[in-house]
């Protein structure tokens, strides 16, 4: 919808300055390494999502003294929280995308009406957003919230949460180049989540840690309701 109501998307609009794009080009010219690690495939969401969902499950085998539940509860919340803002965000104003052409490429032309345009909009085009700048980037607000998930839950390993944080800051670099996003649009994702994150701890707070089981308990009996939701 914000793409089919920009005013300039039939013209040849140039994609705005990014220093940080420029920055990284000048250098990775220079420098093989810099070339290489602004460009890799290091991560991608699958990555992210399957530290997560390890987060998750990791209770079921006493690594972290935390619910499940409780953690994907955050998880969840977070996100739907942080795409509610994005929307807003993009909606407000429009921004051109960072690689010019983009709608004579992806889209048919407008149709007449509100509704024909918004029933298109959901039977038809398929794909990665729209082609005004979706800020702030929908995908580098997911990845953010593994280190966030892992530096709340995990604590005792920091080491993880620092691995996650590197490969958050060489995707994010990485859209950059490829002008799938703007800069800013990587360093508001990672801002607004982590605000969201934070706004959010009443959900799952760090301090509800779990109570320990006393050695040689008894297993507790499977809940009908846990086994449906798995099933």
């Amino acid at each position: 919808l914000v793409s089919a109501s920009d005013l300039r998307k039939y013209q040849y609009q140039p994609g705005l300055q990014d220093n940080v794009e420029l920055a990284t080009n000048w250098l990775g010219a220079r420098s093989a390494w810099v070339q290489w690690g602004s460009h890799a495939q290091w991560a991608n969401v699958l990555h992210f999502l399957a530290v997560l969902l390890a987060l998750a499950f990791s209770p079921l085998w006493e690594q972290v003294p935390y619910s499940g539940f409780g953690i994907w509860s955050r998880v969840s919340l977070t996100i739907g929280a942080s795409r509610v803002l994005r929307v807003a965000c993009f909606f407000c104003t429009v921004l051109p995308n960072p690689m010019p052409g983009c709608y004579q490429r992806r889209f048919p032309p407008v149709p007449d009406t509100l509704w024909e345009t918004i029933q298109l909009g959901y039977t038809t085009i398929r794909g990665f957003g729209g082609c005004n700048d979706l800020v702030f980037s929908g995908h580098g607000a997911f990845w953010v919230l593994a280190p966030l998930a892992l530096q709340t839950y995990y604590s005792k390993y920091r080491w993880a949460a620092w691995l996650a944080w590197a490969a958050v800051v060489q995707s994010s670099l990485r859209d950059v180049v490829d002008k799938q996003h703007y800069s800013v649009d990587m360093l508001l994702a990672i801002v607004v989540t982590w605000a969201c994150w934070d706004w959010l701890a009443w959900v799952y707070p760090a301090t509800a840690v779990l109570p320990v089981r006393p050695a040689r308990a008894p297993a507790d009996k499977p809940h009908p309701a846990v086994l449906a939701l798995i099933a």
